[in-house]
């Protein structure tokens, strides 16, 4: 409103101003700031009641020099009067008038935050595959025991219990996990596949391959108790040939490729004709000793058997001319 028609101002310091200049400049800075009068009045004091010098040191240079450009009138160390800013200068002073500008929203866009060249991404590499003999990830291995030619039995032998690990009777217990989880080398077949197939064609057996996986426990408990079973065993000595590999070695990966391609559960127990290669049956997780020896005996019972192996029977006797009648 017009400062000039206003009354004397009060302030909270119990005096009235009486320049009515003063006043006017209490008001303007007031409206600037949007604070009372009180605060207007000290920081007026302090700046000799200079409004623009005022203006400066509450919005900083920018506010000032805004403050100047918008035109405030006189200004000396003794009050001088100024004409009243319009909303365009207070607008410019920090947008305390009715006429604010809003700035427009950014429009929107999208782009990479970081650029990378597939060409230039180091190629993914397949780890080499583990072997059955070592792998990092098994839990339950020892695999110098398993290397050294007594088996583990050293411990027994040293302490004095004898070779068999018997006590009084009793069998061997197991000493630690390695032992209990311990794969059955003694049983399996030591070759590649192809001289498995060709062991099983000459000796007319089928071919029971185990792909193990280090990660899955039932992996580990085929070998604590499926293939630690004496009947078992028996059934398997007689008719088949064990082969046991782990899924990501060599031949381990070879095998899931041609005959695990849509179903890769492990740990896997599959029974293959050695004549024409052909998965006749399979079992997927743990399968208990009972379950897979009962059917193991329907096979047990007729064996595989190659033509081409057979050897040719000896060729019947032939009958011997009759003599010639005696002249």
């Amino acid at each position: 409103g017009d400062a000039g028609g206003a009354g004397p101002l009060s302030t909270r310091r119990g005096h009235q101003m009486a320049d009515p200049t003063q006043q006017e400049v209490i008001l303007q800075f007031m409206s600037l700031a949007s604070c009372d009068a009180d605060f207007a009045t000290s920081f007026l004091e302090a700046n000799g009641w200079n409004l623009e010098l005022a203006v400066q040191s509450l919005y900083g240079d920018a506010g000032g020099a805004a403050a100047g450009g918008g035109g405030f009138g006189g200004g000396g160390g003794g009050g001088g009067g100024g004409a009243g800013l319009g909303a365009g200068d207070l607008a410019a002073l920090g947008g305390f008038g009715d006429g604010d500008d809003v700035r427009a929203p950014m429009a929107q866009y999208s782009d990479t935050l970081v650029g990378v060249d597939p060409a230039a991404r180091p190629a993914h590499r397949r780890p080499p595959p583990q072997s059955a003999a070592n792998h990092p990830l098994e839990a339950f291995r020892d695999f110098r025991t398993e290397g050294s030619p007594s088996g583990g039995d050293d411990d027994d032998t040293a302490a004095g219990g004898g070779g068999d690990g018997a006590i009084f009777g009793l069998p061997k217990r197991a000493k630690n996990l390695s032992e209990i989880y311990r794969p059955p080398t003694e049983i399996c077949f030591v070759g590649s596949f192809e001289e498995l197939r060709l062991t099983g064609r000459q000796q007319s057996r089928w071919l029971l391959v185990n792909i193990q996986s280090p990660t899955e426990f039932a992996s580990q408990q085929l070998n604590a108790d499926t293939w630690t079973d004496e009947g078992l065993r028996a059934v398997l000595g007689s008719s088949f040939l064990l082969w046991q590999r782990y899924f990501d070695s060599e031949e381990g990966a070879t095998y899931c490729r041609h005959y695990l391609r849509e179903d890769a559960t492990f740990p896997h127990i599959g029974l293959l004709d050695p004549v024409t290669g052909q998965l006749v049956k399979s079992w997927h997780g743990f399968t208990a000793a009972e379950r897979l020896m009962d059917k193991l005996m329907d096979y047990a019972d007729r064996p595989p058997k190659d033509i081409s192996w057979d050897e040719p029977s000896p060729a019947a006797p032939q009958p011997a001319a009759p003599a010639a009648p005696a002249a």
